[in-house]
């Protein structure tokens, strides 16, 4: 604490020149360790294994995959009402940061003590955490970015990110290896397995914090300070939607693009009930993911650093519309002549896995950024927190997905359900990637 508070003051002494080597080792050092942390408790694998270990209610099972993005993107337009208008932000970057990644130090503890003998509650423990962590970083967050926006260029920030994300892909891979193995049959008993997972997780957390602690802030510039403290926040967001038209665009963009979560939920179920993969094809899909998502920060960081953010946007929209193409051509063929080779099945889902490690990482170097070089001062952190708060609304769409094919699988054929799904999801992210072209260019810096 002293030395966050040593940070501070300084801060508050002399302005930081743009682009200072302190800042970006800080930035940098902190999104690596920070993406390790996530490598360790990935949703769709860790979280709802353990899940799986406490009941067999789907429902639950359901609910604890879901709450790990949801609760991060839905606060978002509060944290950033919290946060705009803020001259000074460090402080709504640390302390939630302390409150929120010892929750994760929680669950390891419940786990250790009660050895989850009461496997609801404890499931609900873990619902409880992992919402106080993901509220706590969405306003950690958009100070972050705002914080961000102030303190490096264009394409310095491009280099930080993409730097930071690939040494953290790097090192998540050792992390997904540490996790395969403390699960196996062999590995460390359950629930301690898990504690010790969580444990790893809120030690990279940690020292996430510790690096970002040593960030030194730019304020908000008297003038912008003050515009923002005369115009209410829910006012500015409605001006901001009927005046600010790239604003409108990227927002639209995002949700048509975003769309497609929906199809790739049901990638790998897809894959194993209508082509008949066994559960050894999950861990070769798994590593296609990572090794897709590896490429994609080497691909949008280029993008980013030679060009500007809507490259990578545009990019990015393109991946999004070839994936659930690939399935859709899948799913006819099941539809025409059936289910087709095992290695053709598993060579086209590599592609489309691949697809979705790299759509994964465009978002901060996209999206993201492409609106903090375009928003004024005073809009960056209410831009923010509109286009995450879609975004929570984008996380919520394979619930409609599963209702969909269920439903449609009841009156025809699966591959059909499946086919339909994945064709409409196709048109609406090739209306969206077609906007994307349509978004005006921005000078680069």
């Amino acid at each position: 604490m002293t030395t966050i508070a040593q940070s501070a003051i300084e801060d508050r002494q002399t302005l930081v020149p743009i682009d200072s080597h302190r800042n970006v080792l800080a930035f940098t050092g902190d999104i690596a360790a920070f993406m390790v942390g996530t490598y360790f408790i990935p949703a769709t694998t860790v979280l709802v294994g353990l899940a799986s270990q406490l009941t067999d209610d789907k429902t639950l099972i359901g609910v604890v995959g879901m709450t790990w993005s949801v609760t991060w993107f839905l606060p978002q337009l509060v944290a950033a009402h919290i946060v705009r208008g803020q001259r000074w932000q460090k402080p709504y970057l640390i302390i939630p940061s302390l409150i929120g990644r010892n929750a994760l130090l929680v669950i390891a503890l419940w786990l250790l003590i009660t050895r989850a003998q009461a496997p609801i509650l404890t499931i609900w423990v873990l619902v409880g955490c992992l919402t106080i962590f993901n509220v706590c970083d969405a306003l950690a967050g958009v100070a972050w970015f705002d914080m961000m926006s102030r303190a490096l260029s264009p394409r310095m920030r491009a280099r930080s990110v993409s730097i930071g994300q690939f040494i953290g892909g790097l090192f998540g891979m050792g992390a997904g290896l540490i996790v395969e193995r403390v699960l196996q049959p062999d590995g460390l008993p359950f629930p301690q397995n898990y504690a010790f997972i969580f444990g790893c997780t809120w030690l990279c957390m940690a020292i996430s914090l510790a690096i970002i602690s040593l960030l030194r802030e730019n304020p908000m510039t008297e003038t912008e300070h003050a515009h923002t403290q005369n115009a209410g926040f829910i006012a500015s967001l409605k001006a901001a939607m009927r005046t600010d038209p790239v604003f409108r665009r990227v927002m639209i963009v995002r949700l048509l693009t975003g769309i497609e979560l929906m199809a790739a939920s049901f990638y790998l179920v897809f894959a194993k009930d209508q082509l008949g993969l066994d559960d050894s094809a999950t861990g070769i899909f798994n590593i296609a993911l990572i090794i897709g998502g590896i490429a994609g920060i080497v691909l949008f960081g280029w993008l980013a650093d030679r060009f500007t953010a809507l490259s990578v946007v545009r990019a990015a929209a393109l991946m999004q519309f070839a994936a659930p193409v690939l399935a859709l051509l899948f799913a006819l063929a099941v539809l025409l002549r059936g289910a087709p080779a095992r290695d053709v099945a598993i060579a086209g889902f590599i592609a489309i896995f691949a697809l979705r490690g790299a759509i994964e990482h465009s978002l901060v170097l996209g999206a993201l950024g492409y609106l903090l070089d375009s928003a004024s001062e005073r809009h960056r952190a209410m831009y923010i927190g509109a286009i995450n708060t879609l975004g929570g609304g984008v996380a919520l769409s394979p619930v409609v997905g599963g209702v969909w094919i269920d439903t449609l699988a009841a009156r025809s054929q699966a591959a059909v359900a499946y086919a339909v799904m994945f064709g409409f999801i196709a048109v609406l992210v090739a209306c969206g990637a077609w906007l994307s072209f349509r978004l005006p260019p921005l000078k680069k810096g």
